[in-house]
């Protein structure tokens, strides 16, 4: 990795997880001199997201503590989340929106707004007019944002996120990759802060290693 390291950040903004990834890594990015490169990717066209289809879970135990769980870590994030977000909204045309924010300057403002648009004001983010609100608010040319989120080539760039990250061996998201590093889950974000962090030599001092300073 180089000085300014890039991280590749696949991921879905129908996910409260990346949501809350994307929050942390904006922190990480900071603390590390590293950019980010924003890889929308669709939900649905992932391996894990086919499984849990197949094999829906069943237990009503399981699932209550998943929402538990969703609740500490967004407290732990200081990331607001709303308390019913609409659900099975369709993510496809928000990502290909965030695709073409990405062309036009405005990717990581553009991304936290639709974030927290579905994950803190529980919005579908499915609806053109909202992206269209959002891609105004965050200063995009409305013109140019309008005319691009319907064109197949953003389609498919998309498509092609999807596909990559599974070349390189991913299966969900939100997944990071610093080089060819891969890390999964927001709650790994300390491990690739560490990888950031060393390959550009800046001091980082991991659990276990206080009594070595």
């Amino acid at each position: 990795m180089s000085a300014r390291s890039v991280v590749n950040f696949f991921f879905c903004s129908s996910s409260p997880w990346s949501y809350l990834a994307f929050l942390r890594l904006q922190e990480t990015a900071m603390r590390t001199g590293a950019t980010i490169a924003y890889r929308p990717v669709i939900a649905a066209e992932l391996p894990q997201k086919a499984l849990a289809q197949r094999d829906p879970v069943a237990n009503e135990a399981v699932v209550r503590y998943a929402a538990k769980d969703l609740r500490d870590w967004a407290r732990f994030c200081g990331a607001p989340i709303a308390q019913q977000p609409p659900a099975n909204v369709d993510e496809t045309l928000a990502q290909r929106a965030i695709l073409v924010a990405n062309e036009l300057g405005g990717a990581r403002r553009f991304c936290e707004a639709v974030f927290r648009a579905r994950h803190a004001e529980g919005r579908d983010i499915g609806n053109r007019a909202l992206l269209l609100e959002l891609a105004t608010r965050c200063e995009l040319p409305a013109a140019d944002f309008a005319a691009r989120i319907d064109a197949p080539d953003v389609a498919a760039e998309v498509s092609r996120n999807g596909l990559e990250l599974q070349q390189r061996g991913g299966f969900t998201t939100p997944t990071m990759f610093a080089a060819d590093e891969m890390f999964v889950g927001h709650d790994r974000m300390p491990l690739l802060e560490m990888a950031l962090m060393r390959a550009s030599e800046r001091p980082f001092i991991a659990p276990g290693e206080h009594d070595r300073v």
